[in-house]
């Protein structure tokens, strides 16, 4: 019962720590991504000088590889870009769900093993709100386009064309867009500026398309509003073709979704029924290892499964 009692406080103790770093790395979320907009521009200060206060912002966490890639995906989800509250917001599933499951079954050892699955739940709604973000962006580019290929027509240039852009255009594109222009205001060289919007939504290939399009005129010359209209047949026309693959696809992916619920879904109705028939699995040492090993198994057929159903256009 003691032993209970000082996981339960430390798992609260952990929980309120994880509550405050979130709060405290939203705080510098901003200064962060300021300093990371005038990384390449000039406006009277030194490239070195910009660059030391980015890596000043960056928590210890960023410096990384796993901390980079963490950051990259949080800015293609739309997120403050904030790695250090990530983490917090993991840790914080996983002690929410030791706690929950410690109190449930006073077993230490079979709750620490089973809160890791929580580790999981912020990465997958991560994921899940990138890909959403990233199909909203590919599907208001045409619109986008048609608007830059009448401001052109009008006779404006390419920035302020994009700033025009950036405020006809809903978000989430026009919150990328209104990005760009606000880099180019702030000094910040236009090509550099759409490379750096093209890096952070390297899944959309439009988005890249569109770039190395404008990039590639703007060095060799050429007329820009026939190539935005050619770019703009050319999505139609893909945009058609990924809503019949998706449609050809409905089925698969509705059987996956429902064999992803059997397990769990019949985990908890035998829990239901019969409380010691599942907590063997937590109670003794080869119950964890087979739950453990099984656990893994179902997250390796989740991705398999997954990548069947959702093939690469």
């Amino acid at each position: 019962m003691q032993l209970l009692i000082i996981c339960a406080s430390l798992s609260v103790f952990f929980i309120l720590q994880a509550v405050y770093w979130i709060v405290v790395s939203r705080r510098t979320a901003r200064t962060a991504v300021l300093a990371d907009r005038l990384g390449a521009g000039d406006v009277g200060v030194q490239t070195d000088t910009l660059l030391k206060v980015d890596e000043e912002n960056q928590s210890w966490i960023e410096q990384f590889a796993l901390g980079a890639t963490l950051r990259n995906l949080l800015e293609q989800a739309g997120e403050d870009g904030a790695v250090g509250a990530f983490v917090s917001r993991c840790s914080l599933y996983f002690l929410g769900a030791f706690a929950l499951v410690l109190v449930i079954t006073g077993e230490p050892a079979g709750a620490f093993v089973l809160s890791f699955g929580a580790l999981l739940i912020p990465y997958l709604l991560l994921m899940r709100k990138k890909r959403l973000r990233i199909s909203r962006i590919e599907e208001q580019l045409p619109e986008a386009l048609e608007v830059m290929t009448i401001s052109l027509r009008a006779g404006q240039s390419l920035a302020q064309t994009v700033r025009l852009t950036s405020t006809e255009i809903q978000a989430p594109l026009g919150d990328e867009m209104r990005r760009v222009a606000e880099e180019t205001e702030l000094g910040r060289p236009l090509d550099e500026a759409l490379v750096a919007m093209s890096q952070r939504l390297k899944e959309a290939r439009t988005v890249r398309t569109f770039v190395v399009s404008v990039l590639v005129l703007r060095q060799t010359g050429g007329n820009l509003i026939e190539v935005l209209e050619s770019i703009i047949d050319t999505m139609r026309q893909q945009s058609q073709y990924e809503r019949k693959l998706k449609a050809m696809t409905a089925e698969g992916r509705s059987s996956s979704r429902l064999l992803a619920l059997l397990p769990p879904g019949f985990m908890a109705m035998a829990w239901m029924a019969d409380p010691g028939y599942v907590g063997k699995l937590l109670s003794d040492p080869v119950g964890r290892i087979l739950l453990t090993v099984s656990f893994c198994l179902y997250m390796i057929g989740l991705f398999w499964v997954r990548k069947l159903v959702n093939p690469k256009v």
